[in-house]
């Protein structure tokens, strides 16, 4: 029988991107914990393929919790309930110092509540979305988390008014842009086009004709003007091609034509937004990569009416893209919904190209994000989790008044 480990870090994820932001969390803590000098800690959990590369112990496949979308959560219930109760009774067994959570809210928000009345040390790794919606979760966090490590800077106002202990670690994806520049030049090519229009199938279905139809027209008032569109990895790029051809066809435009002005390739998306002299980008995290770039940009996106509307009154911020919502007014322009037109992207990109002063503009505006955003994120958030776990390293009823009184006190 294999001998079950006592203690240790248990970390929990969901999804691929769950995976790659605790493995490298993880690296983080085993560099923490050698620097000071702590005995080796062993990890356990919910883990992905590059959580099993840096030696976690897998106790749940992360692939076998990777379901999206109601209808297979739904199918997969049985399976993900016997998952939940799997990696529940093992952290009841083992009785980890500490206990991280890494987004995927819906199973994390409920799991964290059990795990936090055993008296363990509870910290969540990039949180859900509460301040767009969701203030019953925003008090799971504060009554369950000793700590919520945030990966936005805005978010943490909103959570210390609210009695959550969150600290700003800096954006993973700050520290991927400077890797890559570290080797790679900034540098503009004039005229060309970062076509961006989401990483998922809907979203390129829905968004890229939009884009090609904007590439079309803003090609007959500038005709020197070139695109490229990074097609993710995840993509079929043969769908994602046929789609351009087929928008393209109905503007009177060929096969030939677009591959003549726009190029594709596969997972470049930072090549192609390092190179790029403007940007249309679909809402989402590419944004703020975008910004990293200093690439100037409009942000749009467009879904049915009836979601637009169930959306409308969910949502309860101004702004909807990362860039707007970090420096709490329009730095970068939204297209949404019904302003999702194409006149109004050639527009803005035509202004933005032709005009230096108001290009500059927008870059220095750029430059001013990229100050938000302190480096070397998941070094920063080892350092504030071992410092959360050696401070609630006392009996448990020391433990839950200490925490109530910090809750209290923020």
């Amino acid at each position: 029988m294999e001998k079950i480990l006592p203690g240790g870090i248990c970390i929990i994820a969901g999804e691929a991107s769950g995976d790659a932001q605790a493995s490298l969390l993880i690296k983080a803590l085993k560099a923490e914990i050698k620097e000071r000098g702590l005995p080796d800690k062993s990890f356990f959990g919910c883990a992905g393929p590059l959580m099993r590369n840096e030696g976690v112990e897998c106790v749940v496949n992360v692939e076998d919790l990777a379901v999206f979308g109601l209808t297979e959560i739904i199918s997969h219930y049985n399976t993900i309930s016997k998952l939940y109760k799997k990696i529940l009774q093992e952290i009841r067994i083992r009785c980890p110092e500490a206990v991280i959570f890494v987004d995927y809210p819906g199973f994390n928000l409920r799991l964290i509540q059990e795990v936090y009345a055993l008296g363990i040390t509870t910290i969540y790794h990039i949180p859900p979305k509460v301040w767009a919606h969701g203030s019953k979760r925003t008090k799971v966090l504060q009554e369950n988390s000793y700590l919520v490590t945030s990966i936005l800077p805005f978010e943490i106002q909103f959570f210390k008014e609210r009695g959550v202990n969150a600290k700003f670690i800096g954006n993973p994806l700050k520290d991927a842009v400077d890797d890559y520049l570290k080797t790679n030049i900034k540098s503009k090519v004039t005229n060309k086009i970062a076509i961006l229009p989401g990483s998922r199938k809907n979203e390129i279905k829905n968004l890229l004709p939009l884009l090609i139809e904007s590439f079309i027209n803003l090609h007959e008032r500038l005709d020197k003007v070139t695109g490229a569109i990074p097609i993710a990895k995840t993509l079929d790029p043969n769908f994602v091609k046929k789609i351009a051809y087929q928008t393209a066809e109905k503007f009177g435009r060929t096969k030939e034509w677009i591959d003549d002005k726009i190029s594709f390739g596969i997972g470049n998306a930072y090549e192609v937004m390092n190179s790029s002299s403007y940007a249309w980008v679909c809402s989402g995290t590419a944004t703020l990569e975008t910004a990293f770039f200093s690439t100037p940009m409009s942000v749009f996106y467009k879904v049915s009416p009836i979601t637009g509307l169930i959306l409308k009154k969910i949502l309860k911020v101004k702004y909807i893209s990362l860039v707007n919502l970090a420096t709490n007014r329009e730095t970068i322009p939204e297209y949404i919904q019904e302003n999702a037109l194409a006149v109004n992207l050639v527009n803005h990109a035509l202004k933005l190209l032709n005009d230096s002063e108001i290009r500059t503009d927008m870059i220095n505006e750029l430059v001013e994000v990229q100050k938000m955003f302190p480096k070397n994120s998941a070094k920063n958030a080892a350092q504030a989790m071992l410092n959360t776990i050696e401070q609630y390293n006392i009996p448990y009823e020391y433990k839950f008044k200490l925490h109530k009184e910090t809750w209290n006190q923020l």
